[in-house]
């Protein structure tokens, strides 16, 4: 068999990759899964050593979802390994509007895009023939054809280096796909032996900022919080609205100090972490009448360089005070003039996190109170039930026990997290990884010309966060206290995350628009020097890194 790690094959193996519509929460995630094998069996190593195939069920998942791995020992001498890291389902195809029937189809979306009316840069793009375009293509179908180019060059001609392929579903909703995968290498490494050097991802290269149009290897990537605000105002009549406290109001005065707040931002060198945005916001009121809604939510995404679990929740609940205040001061000012003598204490919001309020509860009601939150916690769920919205019935549950307490703001983690990763500088084994990967990019520049550039963090979220925990135990101990789901409905394996340790790179392909129905791969970087790049770098892994 001739190895596929060429630019002609590798755009078969990435149409064929894109043309099975994996969409994440759908049962066509096990077709690409199927597919992956299929492929895998065309490498004669493979069909000598179908031992070498695993894969590995989502705990408890409707779909039957799976990871699926392969691993090439063409050095069975030595323990040590490299993970090729990918995941193999794409977001929706509804931005396609009405040519979302093309979507996954690269050669019949590129020509009929030709007719769209569309942006200059994309259209340039276009009339270039060096980009196609479809979902997934760029995220990350590319990078999982760059891996398998790879392993049948490697398999084909001997290379004494020992590979696993392993790609993963779920990584667009809540990268369950990976916590199965985490499962697989943590049986591999006990039951081979296995040591794994390096993790290699190949996502895409993202924009440092609007236009950047650099290309990047990535030497981590950032966490990610989702702190969940749950607002219980005190009710009234619209007539009399300051005899109460508004929950859409308090959720609303929570969401403007929070919005791009800068108390998050953190620099690491020159690399700084996105601000935090509101992902959702809602009232509950369901229907229409003239009493002030009692309670609403806001759910924020939190990006992370260093912070932990613990420092993000504490700025979290002093910007939920400074917003109480805010509502407080507010009051104050409209009775001043009306009502000077008007307490208004009692409708100044107080704070609580999960654990404070739980505590409450034990130490008001006991069991009952234990026993209504485990029964909500047991509430069925599918994989279309958002774990979100599993998080705010739990809120809804604990906080009908404190309308005494009203208005309150009621502070928790929702799913998912994911831990920010990075080399670290005390680490022998890790420097040496920066210093290949210094390496590969004069390779590239003298080889290639091409320039490529390192950055700390990739801020796209990747799946590369559940390969190492860095403070696991501080992360463990604040997930276990304020995040309901955690080992319920949400079995993220941090402790054979902290086990396992496993350093990680993302070098992979060069495209745009990720997400967006412009979503497009261009070929000559991504299919003729990543290639090479990323057999430099694991050759090197191999000569260097003891």
């Amino acid at each position: 068999m001739q190895h596929w790690n060429s630019r002609e094959e590798l755009v078969k193996i990435v149409k064929q990759l894109v043309g099975v519509p994996s969409i994440s929460g759908t049962v066509r995630e096990n077709d690409m899964a199927d597919e992956i094998i299929r492929i895998v069996y065309e490498i004669p190593y493979f069909q000598k050593h179908s031992e070498n195939i695993f894969s590995k069920e989502i705990d408890g998942d409707p779909l039957n979802r799976r990871a699926v791995a392969a691993l090439y020992r063409g050095n069975p001498d030595i323990s040590k390994t490299v993970v090729l890291l990918s995941h193999y389902d794409v977001v929706g195809i509804e931005d396609y509007g009405h040519l979302k029937h093309l979507a996954f189809s690269p050669d019949e979306y590129t020509e009929i895009l030709k007719k769209e009316a569309l942006p200059i840069e994309v259209k340039e793009d276009l009339e270039s023939g060096e980009w196609l375009f479809a979902r997934g293509i760029m995220d990350m179908k590319a990078g999982l054809a760059l891996h398998l180019g790879l392993l049948s060059e490697v398999c084909e001609k001997n290379v004494p280096v020992n590979l696993l392929l392993l790609s993963t579903p779920d990584e667009e909703r809540n990268s369950e796909g990976m916590f199965a995968g985490v499962q697989l290498l943590f049986e591999l490494q006990k039951k081979l032996g296995l040591d794994y050097e390096l993790c290699i991802c190949s996502e895409p290269s993202f924009g440092a900022y609007p236009g950047d149009r650099s290309k990047y290897v990535y030497l981590g990537s950032v966490g990610k919080l989702l702190p969940l605000i749950f607002c219980v105002g005190k009710e009234t009549h619209v007539g009399e609205p300051l005899e109460g406290v508004n929950a859409s109001w308090m959720a609303a005065s929570f969401t403007a100090n929070m919005e791009l707040s800068d108390a998050f931002i953190e620099e690491v060198g020159s690399e700084k972490n996105p601000p935090p945005t509101c992902l959702k916001l809602e009232d509950l009121k369901e229907l229409y009448n003239v009493q002030t809604p009692t309670s609403a939510y806001v759910l924020y995404n939190i990006l992370t360089l260093k912070q932990t679990p613990k420092e993000i929740l504490k700025k979290v609940k002093e910007i939920a005070i400074q917003s109480s205040e805010g509502i407080y001061q507010k009051m104050h000012r409209l009775y001043a003039s009306s009502n000077p003598t008007k307490q208004l204490e009692d409708l100044k919001p107080k704070v609580f996190t999960y654990s404070e309020l739980y505590e409450k509860g034990m130490e008001r009601y006991g069991e009952t109170f234990k026993s209504e939150v485990e029964e909500i916690f047991n509430k069925e769920t599918s994989v279309d039930f958002d774990l979100r919205k599993l998080t705010v019935k739990l809120a809804q549950g604990i906080s009908r026990y404190f309308t005494d307490l009203a208005p309150f703001y009621f502070i928790m983690l929702a799913p998912p997290y994911y831990p920010h990763v990075a080399l670290e500088e005390i680490s022998e084994r890790d420097q040496k990884i920066r210093k290949i990967t210094e390496d590969i990019i004069s390779f590239a520049e003298k080889n290639f010309g091409e320039k490529i550039k390192i950055q700390q963090y990739f801020t796209g979220l990747s799946d590369v966060s559940y390969c190492r925990l860095i403070d696991g135990d501080s992360i463990i101990s604040t997930l276990s206290e304020e995040m309901p789901l955690y080992g319920r409905k949400y079995d993220l394996p941090l402790e054979q995350i902290k086990k396992l340790n496993i350093p990680t790179i993302n070098l992979g392909p060069y495209g745009k628009d990720a997400h967006k129905r412009t979503e497009r791969l261009e070929l000559s970087f991504s299919l003729e020097t990543v290639p090479h790049l990323l057999k430099q770098l694991v050759n090197t892994v191999f000569e260097e890194v003891k």
